[in-house]
């Protein structure tokens, strides 16, 4: 059974200066008993050394923990960004996979704090969305050199930062968040006139604590483009297209897992889960399947094939 993207709804969006935000609802059953909180997730550097694409993690809630891809991880040695999106089981400790986005800096404390901020689409992506190459298709060193390279190309637009730090652009922009609206549990991106993308959450809790940041770093990528706002008719076609295409990924059997689905135009990358049924409790019975979160990119964007 494939986990399948839902029907979405698309609300009135909001412009300013080249971002349009729009609200987006799901017929979709909300999941919840998830921790979203990023203050819930204790970061710091590995204690036998510190390491560009390896941070520890501990879980400090008492409820599973999702993490996602994106995630800004700031302080220690280097501000980093999480490289995957995952699920911490409760009081769970791991390493992380990270990708570095602060190249001109290494050492500092060992502690990182985790905000709700979040890598831009543009620093996510960049051109690997246009040539078909999304997340794990990169060799690990291929990908951080491609995030420097993206940071770099912002820079050379929006003005050089001390450090070579994303956090830089965020900190320098000023932009109104839209409120988000009753039972929204998604937004989708306009930028210069066209769709970037779309991010979606199983609950509004869990759009609401990421909301800021989706909509801060979106409106960095947007100072990349033309002030032009991106039209109601677009965001709808967009997710038109979007729902109902079936997802990769859930094979294993285990409860949380990646998805992902790569087309000519589309591009999405995100968590699934197995969902317990009243006749079967937690596993034996049939298999249905949620989405806990999705990233959707449209690859004709032309911040995609780079800036």
């Amino acid at each position: 059974m494939h986990t399948t993207i839902p029907a979405l709804h698309v609300g009135q969006g909001t412009h300013q200066a080249g971002l349009t935000v729009f609200p987006v609802w799901v017929d979709a059953p909300r999941i919840g008993m998830l921790d979203w909180a990023p203050a819930s997730l204790r970061i710091a550097e590995r204690a036998e050394g510190a390491a560009v694409d390896t941070l520890e993690a501990e879980n400090l809630a008492d409820r599973s923990l999702v993490a996602l891809e994106g995630d800004l991880l700031e302080g220690g040695w280097q501000n980093r960004m999480l490289a995957r999106s995952l699920v911490l089981a409760p009081r769970e400790r791991r390493p992380l996979p990270a990708l570095c986005i602060e190249q001109g800096r290494w050492g500092g404390a060992a502690d990182h704090s985790a905000g709700g901020r979040r890598a831009s689409l543009v620093v996510r992506y960049g051109d690997e969305a246009a040539q078909h190459r999304i997340s794990d298709e990169l060799e690990r060193h291929d990908r951080q050199s491609r995030v420097w390279r993206r940071i770099d190309a912002i820079e050379q637009r929006l003005g050089r930062s001390e450090t070579r730090s994303f956090t830089h652009q965020l900190d320098r922009q000023s932009i109104r968040v839209p409120r988000m609206i009753d039972g929204q549990r998604g937004v989708i991106i306009g930028i210069g006139g066209r769709i970037m993308g779309l991010e979606l959450f199983c609950s509004g809790s869990g759009l609401r604590s990421r909301y800021a940041g989706i909509v801060q770093s979106a409106a960095v990528d947007a100072r990349l483009a033309d002030p032009v706002a991106t039209s109601a008719e677009r965001a709808r076609a967009f997710a038109r297209a979007l729902q109902g295409r079936r997802l990769h990924g859930g094979e294993s059997g285990d409860r949380w897992f990646e998805v992902a689905r790569d087309d000519d135009r589309i591009a999405a990358t995100g968590l699934g889960a197995r969902l317990a049924t009243p006749s079967d409790g937690a596993a034996g019975g049939p298999d249905q399947r949620g989405l806990l979160h999705l990233t959707a990119l449209d690859r004709a964007h032309p911040l995609l094939a780079g800036v």
